[in-house]
């Protein structure tokens, strides 16, 4: 029989014969070292996943759980109020003030504190003893903030070191009561700038010394000031440094608690001029008022915070957000 015009049937792909250096086809797009690799990551992070759900993430489900209840603590009923709690803290005056000197704390000392920070980067730059003035000024940072509030309050008393040295040197008329209350928050918050601006300069300057030494000669060759060569050189190259520190201060500003706490030193809750958001809510979840051990009431500040603190960190990534300069 004539097979002219006939057309040869496709061989079957399993019958077809593999030639010689074909490789197997991969199962799924992964090569078994890949799977095998894929498969060392879960013994080493599981630990680390199991300690951040049970330490974090479940307390922190539990925080919000327990904010839609009326609940004092062991031995006690929750009872579910929904979002009362939420409701009574827009009403709460005490909160407001708290929630007020919270803020006060993040843009007056993050100004103060920044504006230190750069002025000592440009001024530390120039000096031969730098690393022995950045680590003077770091001392602070690393001592307890209990130690350091307890001794700014005995030093700043009205006849603490302080005062007494004005009179001594024939200038008491500077003497001033420090922790009145007209005066007190303001005490707190030089305080807090002295306290923490050594730690933004360790960051601001381990920005500036990764940055190669020919840009600044470049720059001192165009006859560019120190403050030029900060604001055209350093700022720019160590943008992301920058961006970092923001979101730091961020976080720590809104969690103040044991500087303030130690500074006030006294035997009661320290005065509404002194409180933030965590002291108040210490107060609240510990009897230092009555009724005492309001334990849901306390978790909704926790939550209001942990919301607060997300929505500016997302903010001011975004505002902060820049192009990475090579180099």
């Amino acid at each position: 029989m004539s097979q002219v015009g006939t057309v040869p049937r496709e061989v079957p792909r399993a019958a077809r014969p593999r030639t010689r250096g074909q490789a197997r086809p991969r199962s799924r797009g992964q090569s078994p070292v890949a799977r095998a690799r894929r498969r060392m990551y879960w013994p080493f992070i599981t630990p680390a996943l199991v300690v951040y759900v049970a330490f974090f993430i479940g307390p922190a489900l539990a925080s919000v759980w327990i904010s839609l209840h009326r609940w004092r603590g062991a031995g006690d009923d929750m009872t579910f109020t929904g979002l009362d709690n939420y409701r009574r803290l827009l009403d709460d005056d005490a909160f407001v003030a708290a929630f007020a000197n919270s803020l006060k704390i993040l843009v007056i000392c993050g100004v103060g504190i920044f504006a230190l920070a750069f002025a000592l980067t440009i001024v530390l730059r120039e000096l031969r003893w730098r690393r022995a003035l950045r680590s003077l000024l770091f001392f602070p940072y690393i001592v307890s903030p209990i130690a350091i509030g307890v001794a700014l309050g005995l030093l700043l008393e009205p006849d603490g070191l302080a005062n007494s040295a004005l009179r001594l040197v024939g200038l008491g008329g500077l003497a001033e009561p420090w922790l009145a209350p007209d005066r007190l928050f303001a005490t707190i918050l030089v305080g807090i700038v002295w306290v923490t601006t050594g730690f933004y300069v360790i960051l601001l300057m381990t920005g500036q010394e990764r940055i190669p030494a020919y840009y600044y000669e470049a720059a001192e060759l165009a006859g560019a000031t120190p403050i030029q060569q900060f604001r055209h050189v350093t700022l720019p190259m160590s943008w992301d440094v920058v961006s970092v520190a923001a979101v730091l201060w961020v976080i720590n500003s809104l969690k103040i608690f044991e500087f303030v706490y130690a500074f006030v030193g006294t035997g009661d809750s320290p005065p509404v001029q002194a409180r933030t958001i965590p002291i108040y809510q210490f107060i609240m979840t510990t009897g230092g008022r009555s009724p005492a051990y309001e334990l849901g009431y306390g978790c909704a500040m926790g939550v209001v915070m942990v919301v607060l603190v997300s929505v500016l960190v997302v903010l001011l990534r975004r505002v902060m957000r820049r192009d990475a300069i090579q180099f």
